[in-house]
């Protein structure tokens, strides 16, 4: 295995330490210097802790990791693509891209005012199938560097963190029952118990200005391939069965707009063999 002393420069680079390593990944010091040697490999569930604490995308690791070097494809190639970040999971991980997948990144969209803010995924499973085929290629955009509407039909990352630390992103469509309640809420072939049902309050701030003020329900122009779902019928699984608010997984049950990391504007749909 290559060594992996470009770590140790990327921490003193951004003022942090060894036990920052440690610490991130509940390891003792003597490990980290193992990973440093190459004695140590960076374990499956340690990569998107360590890549945080880095400040890298898990390719980006995992592409350093297996070069022995720093490799930055966090940047863009060229000023007008997006890195794909990870295959985003129906229950928030997103998991380094496989090793067959030739595509890295994507163009930025033509009517993105700045490819600053924006996130691209592929999508690994069926948690938004009606919307969202699994394998098609997701953009999202952060609220504080673009606008997006906060409609029914409309589909968000959550972010959500456990216990242990862990972050996930939910991806989750806007839905309003007939009795007024907020809802994220996955749209699979069949209920999956790991595709949990989140209810949205949308009185809480989202940084330091009011929902309204940011997301507009009126101003919604139809981004490319914008979600048609209107939200009027609620899903069976959302009133009664495994995705009802009475079970939710290890992720919270209540979720405010402060937790919305980004809102999927594009979808570039690919057709996955059955």
């Amino acid at each position: 295995m290559p060594t992996q002393e470009w770590i140790r420069d990327l921490l003193k680079n951004q003022g942090r330490k060894l036990k920052d390593v440690a610490e991130t990944l509940d390891i003792s010091a003597p490990r980290v210097t193992d990973i440093l040697k190459g004695a140590r490999e960076v374990q499956s569930d340690e990569i998107l802790k360590l890549a945080n604490l880095l400040d890298l995308s898990a390719n980006s690791l995992l592409e350093s990791l297996s070069a022995g070097q720093l490799i930055d494809s966090n940047v863009s190639p060229t000023p007008d693509h997006i890195t794909i970040e990870g295959t985003l999971m129906g229950d928030g991980r997103v998991l380094p891209l496989d090793e067959a997948h030739g595509i890295r990144s994507v163009a930025v969209p033509p009517d993105a005012e700045t490819s600053e803010g924006l996130y691209c995924y592929i999508m690994g499973d069926d948690v938004l199938e009606s919307e969202i085929k699994q394998g098609s290629i997701i953009i999202a955009a952060d609220p504080r560097k673009h606008f997006f509407p906060m409609t029914p039909g409309a589909i968000f990352l959550i972010k959500q963190i456990d216990a242990q630390g862990t972050e996930y992103l939910l991806p989750r469509q806007y839905h309003k029952t007939e009795t007024g309640e907020d809802w994220l809420i996955p749209l699979p072939k069949s209920p999956n118990p790991a595709f949990t049902s989140l209810r949205l309050d949308l009185g809480k701030q989202a940084g330091k200005r009011q929902i309204g003020d940011i997301m507009n329900a009126d101003a919604f122009s139809g981004a490319p391939n914008a979600p048609t779902n209107t939200g009027k019928e609620t899903p069976s699984f959302l009133q009664t069965g495994p995705h009802s608010g009475s079970h939710l997984g290890p992720h919270s049950d209540h979720v405010y707009t402060d937790h919305i990391f980004a809102a999927v504007l594009w979808v570039h749909r690919r057709y996955m063999a059955s």
